[in-house]
């Protein structure tokens, strides 16, 4: 049995109709699943942003604090806490550096080592990372 030329045709339309319309389909099943995808990563980049706005103002708060301990009126009233009876240094004890401070405590604890391009371990923690 014989088709005819317009049946042809026609089983050629669907097939083309459909083949478009699922090359269609993906395409917009793919745009879809992009927007999710920026969406997915915009919302982890902005809960970032609070983790990371949140550590930074502790780091401030730490450093308020540790700015707080550090006065010499603190100081002084933890030494008679704690009976320790140390004194205020004298003006010679004195050393001001104006410079980068761990470059100036590595010239002074290994200056041959900064001389010679190596570079100097300041401190060593307890499990061996410096």
């Amino acid at each position: 049995m014989r088709r005819s030329a317009s049946s042809a045709f026609v089983n050629q339309l669907v097939v083309y109709a459909t083949a478009a319309l699922v090359f269609t389909g993906s395409i917009g099943f793919g745009t879809v699943w992009l927007r999710h995808e920026v969406s997915v990563a915009a919302n982890r980049n902005k809960n970032l942003q609070g983790r990371i706005a949140e550590v930074q103002r502790r780091l401030d708060q730490l450093t308020a604090e540790i700015a707080a301990a550090k006065t010499p009126d603190n100081l002084i009233r933890l030494d008679s806490s704690m009976r320790l009876g140390l004194d205020m240094p004298r003006q010679e004890q004195v050393e001001h550096v104006s410079e980068n401070v761990d470059l100036w405590l590595a010239s002074r604890s290994g200056g041959e080592l900064l001389n010679a391009g190596a570079r100097p371990v300041l401190f060593r923690l307890p499990g061996g990372a410096p």
